[in-house]
């Protein structure tokens, strides 16, 4: 086993000594500066009230890729089953995804 030089013990225990020796308390205001509201911290990124629920349904482009995302995430449920199933399960899923796909169609843009 090998020994450390004094010297590295040495430096290595003033270390240790001079951290315990700083202080972490945080010193209050003084009596004419007004209190720091955010208590030191950095202001929100979100302003309150921006991140409440959209007050409408969302929009054809989100509602068509979150179909979409359901659409792959069942076809990927699809390949784990028994190979006998496999067929009907697909079908099932784009059967369901057709359907969706039409029930968006009132919420696209400009339809002219």
């Amino acid at each position: 086993m090998k020994k450390t030089p004094n010297g590295i013990a040495l430096v290595i225990s003033l270390l240790a000594l001079t951290a315990c020796g700083r202080s972490t308390e945080i010193t209050p205001a003084a009596p004419n500066e007004a209190p720091d509201p955010t208590g030191g911290l950095a202001p929100p990124l979100l302003a309150p009230g921006e991140n409440t629920a959209p007050s409408g349904p969302p929009s054809y482009e989100v509602s068509i890729a979150t179909a979409a995302a359901d659409h792959n995430q069942a076809l990927e449920r699809c390949k784990t089953q028994p190979e006998a199933v496999r067929t009907q399960c697909e079908q099932e899923a784009n059967a369901a995804f057709a359907e969706l796909e039409k029930s968006f169609e009132p919420l696209r843009g400009n339809q002219q």
